[in-house]
């Protein structure tokens, strides 16, 4: 465990902050002046201690006020203490506690790490140009000015910056005034509400926007650079503006500020964030070119807006006391962004999407041992970019509120955020206060309903044996390693039973009941708890197998079922070819997600290709084999009045074709490739990465090339990323060569996206090994660019996922294990070598029966 830092907010308490900033772009530089007022509390001391990082204070004072007026307290000197990112204003005097202004100000340099504040660099008209952008969270403020740098530190901010003249500047709240002062505009913000310091933002430079107004009348505006089309912002503000009244609707509580903007960010470390009144972005999660956006994208937009939107409340309004409690933000979100997109466009069976994708990755990820509980300590801020784990605080979080929120019902589930959002607007908060206002709503003991799902890694395995009417249910923790698994451990699981059972919950070992008929008992229908069940006799199986051919399951119950198979078997409950001999039930599936879902047993199939080559071409052919029926339904070209869905399905059909090398498909891409080169549009966007794909596999002549070049010229970030996919699925060592050589030059391919190309590379098996070179003779770059920032664990992460054989596992070793003396690597390396281990255990001991189903 690392070494516990203290709180900062422990001897002072700060109540607002007069900021003022002013801008300098030639230099990369910026100075500013704050003004801190609040409360010196504790024992009494000779300084005052705030966090700065990278920062030179230039002058420093403070002013002590009391009944008997005010008194400096003078500064005899200023120490900054960089190993704890403090600043140290030693007094010629005691400082007692009371009421207190500090004055300082500071000097700093705009740097290209995505934290802070940092340049975001874009080409408009031939011409270089500039965003001035902040990222805050979750200790950067302090790299901008110093402050209490803490989520319970909550203020009000007074913001004023200087800009060059005729530039756009936007902040959490309205200005206030703007005048121009020689070359500069001076832009004055109203003052915030109360909030944390890493909520504080804004964004500087020459940017257009769409608006909206709300019901109630806030102003909703999307922004970009100019350098994006107006009209690729109408999706993004409508979404916004239906998002605002959706929740207001929702949680029973109005929006808080006069204004809300989204802005698209050419450089951006994460997908998003949440700064109240003002949400940044990825260009990709904002900007829709009409006609040019796939389905996928846009639904992706959607639920990325109703995220940030919903943070608004959980996150702004109220905030969590401690990094320990980051759940309290991100899992409410996670599961909110699909409330409210399902509210705007019920069309689009986002529940389903939220079954199938929140669900693979939390529990892939959580069957893993070693991996953290969603509520986890953190004791150092180096450990705080380590818990923003997408797979637990976001997916896994989200999925145990779905649970809580289908356990206790959705009146009392709306009821108690609304209570808890009346009692605790502004403040800090933990878990406590949320379940406290969820019980009084419900009248259940929330809090020990949730907390050992909380408070501890892993899910349960239901395992269900049934004889005519008698029912026996055994709970266990499931891990991909059942040796690692706790056997004393158990949690209170929903049944959510097909059937009336007597029990709608089992808190021990084992349960045993009579039901009300012999019909096969299923659990967990509708996904709605977070485990996974398992049917313990064949017969079980086999009936639940004739309710997927006879159409009687819903489509996620389908899907549920083909991915706890697959789960089942990972962990030893089962042969993997027990899995791929369940596919052939689902020989006439339409449904998009569980296509999703057949689509990742092939991807974890061809793992096997690594022990035994010649099980390449045989996947190609069940592959083939299986599309065939929606292949023929779906073929190329949308039909009028199709579904969404379909228009999706359509992509992972074709796209599971092209990987088997189906002949009709490779030849229709073929001819679109040569097509969209004369028109784009013919191609539909859904299908545009796997044309690519194919024309680059394929080796067709100049196609590489002619991508390369398409990449570096457009400024659609949804067609970038659809480029950059499809060169990466070379085969040919010397465009693999080509590619990484690209990647440490900023001006070709953004840092923000370098990462991409390098996990594609590696998930590539015929680039994997040169890929893997390229991470080790250039990880030094990849430390300078992304140590700061919230991807930087990912690395030992991607890279574990591609190893699965004692060769990759050394290799991995090699490595990544002197890594970990890095707090922000140490965790996800341990993880990684735990994840390799099972799953070169896994693979060993089903290649037989994989064998054995392809003869």
């Amino acid at each position: 465990m690392s070494k516990k830092v203290r709180r900062l907010y422990e001897q002072f308490q700060p109540e607002n902050y007069q900021l003022e900033m002013t801008l300098d772009r030639g230099a990369m530089s910026f100075s500013g002046r704050v003004t801190i007022k609040g409360k010196k509390i504790g024992r009494p001391a000779e300084r005052l201690t705030f966090h700065q990082k990278s920062l030179k204070i230039t002058s420093a004072a403070i002013t002590k006020h009391d009944k008997k007026g005010d008194s400096e307290l003078s500064v005899k000197r200023i120490n900054n203490q960089d190993s704890f990112d403090e600043i140290r204003l030693h007094t010629d005097g005691m400082a007692y506690p009371g009421e207190y202004t500090v004055v300082m100000e500071f000097e700093g340099k705009i740097v290209s790490g995505m934290n802070g504040i940092y340049p975001c660099p874009f080409v408009h008209d031939g011409q270089e140009k500039m965003l001035i952008a902040t990222q805050f969270e979750s200790h950067y403020a302090r790299k901008a000015f110093p402050c209490i740098d803490e989520p319970a530190a909550k203020a009000t901010f007074d913001l004023t910056l200087t800009t060059p003249k005729g530039e756009t500047a936007l902040s959490n709240t309205p200005v206030k005034q703007q005048k121009d002062e020689g070359k500069n505009t001076v832009f004055t913000f109203e003052t915030t509400p109360r909030m944390s310091t890493y909520l504080l933002a804004f964004v500087v430079g020459e940017m257009h926007a769409k608006s909206a107004k709300t019901k109630n009348g806030t102003e909703v505006k999307a922004w970009a650079t100019v350098a994006q089309p107006k009209d690729s912002l109408d999706f993004a503000v409508e979404v916004s503006k239906g998002c605002i009244e959706f929740f207001e609707d929702y949680f029973g509580v109005p929006y808080p500020l006069p204004k809300l903007d989204n802005v698209a960010l050419p450089d951006f470390a994460v997908g998003a964030m949440e700064n109240w009144g003002l949400l940044t972005y990825r260009e990709r999660l904002l900007v829709a070119y009409p006609g040019q956006t796939s389905q996928a994208v846009k639904e992706s937009i959607a639920l990325v807006v109703a995220h940030e939107t919903s943070h608004q409340w959980f996150g702004d309004l109220t905030t969590m006391e401690w990094w320990d409690d980051l759940w309290l933000n991100e899992s409410f979100a996670n599961m909110m962004e699909y409330q409210a997109v399902d509210s705007l466009f019920p069309e689009w069976n986002v529940w389903e999407m939220f079954i199938n994708y929140e669900g693979l990755l939390a529990f892939r990820r959580d069957a893993t041992p070693g991996v953290q509980a969603v509520k986890t300590e953190v004791n150092h801020p180096d450990e705080i970019s380590t818990i923003f784990d997408p797979s637990i605080v976001y997916a896994k979080g989200g999925r145990l509120l779905y649970m809580l929120k289908n356990y206790i019902g959705e009146e009392a589930f709306r009821k108690g955020l609304a209570l808890y959002f009346t009692e605790h607007a502004y403040k800090n908060t933990t878990g406590s206060d949320l379940w406290k206002a969820l019980g009084e709503a419900s009248g259940i003991d929330v809090q020990a309903f949730m907390n050992p799902w909380l408070t501890r890694s892993g899910f349960p395995m239901l395992s269900i044996t049934q004889e005519g009417k008698n029912i026996q249910i055994d709970q266990k923790q499931f891990l991909d390693n059942p040796k690692k698994a706790d056997p004393e451990r158990l949690w209170p699981v929903p049944l959510f039973a097909s059937e009336k059972t007597g029990e709608d919950i089992i808190t021990k070992r084992a349960l045993e009941f009579t039901a009300a008929s012999d019909d096969t008992l299923l659990l967990n229908t509708g996904a709605r708890g977070h485990y996974i069940v398992r049917y313990a006799t064949d017969a079980q199986k086999n009936a639940a197998i004739g309710m997927i051919k006879d159409g009687q399951l819903d489509t996620v119950d389908r899907l549920m079922l083909l991915s706890s198979g697959s789960m089942l078997s990972r962990a030893g409950y089962q042969p993997y070819g027990d899995v791929l001999a369940m596919l052939e039930a689902y020989g006439q599936e339409s449904s998009e997600p569980v296509w999703e879902i057949i689509a990742v047993i092939l991807g974890e199939t061809k793992r096997f290709v690594d022990l035994d080559k010649s099980l390449d071409d045989k996947i190609k052919q069940l592959t083939r084999n299986l599309i065939a029926h929606e292949y023929k339904r779906l073929g190329w070209k949308e039909k009028e009045g199709e579904s969404v869905a379909d228009r999706k399905l359509r992509a992972t059909i074709i796209g599971l074709g092209a990987y088997a090398k189906e002949p009709d498909i490779i030849e229709k891409a073929k001819e679109l490739f040569a097509k969209y080169q004369k028109n784009p549009s013919a191609v539909p966007a859904e299908l545009r990465s796997i044309v690519f794909s194919v024309a680059v596999k394929e080796k067709i002549a100049g196609a590489f090339d002619y991508l390369l070049k398409l990449h570096d010229k457009t400024d659609n970030s949804d067609l970038k990323a659809d480029v950059a996919g499809s060169l990466t699925a070379t085969r040919s060592i010397a465009e693999t060569e080509k590619l990484l050589a690209r990647l440490t030059d900023a001006k070709l391919v953004k840092s923000q996206d370098a990462d991409r190309w390098v996990i594609y590379l590696l998930r590539n098996r015929h680039t994997k090994d040169i890929a893997w070179q390229w991470m080790e003779e250039n990880w030094q770059w990849i430390e300078d660019t992304y140590k700061d920032e919230a991807t930087y664990d990912g690395w030992p992460r991607y890279a574990a996922s591609i190893c699965n054989t004692e060769k990759w596992l050394e290799r991995y070793k090699a490595f990544f294990i002197p890594k970990q003396t890095q707090i922000a690597l140490k965790r996800n390396i341990e993880i990684g070598i735990e994840e390799i281990n099972n799953r070169i255990e896994w693979l060993g001991r089903d290649l037989e029966s994989v064998q054995k189903f392809f003869i």
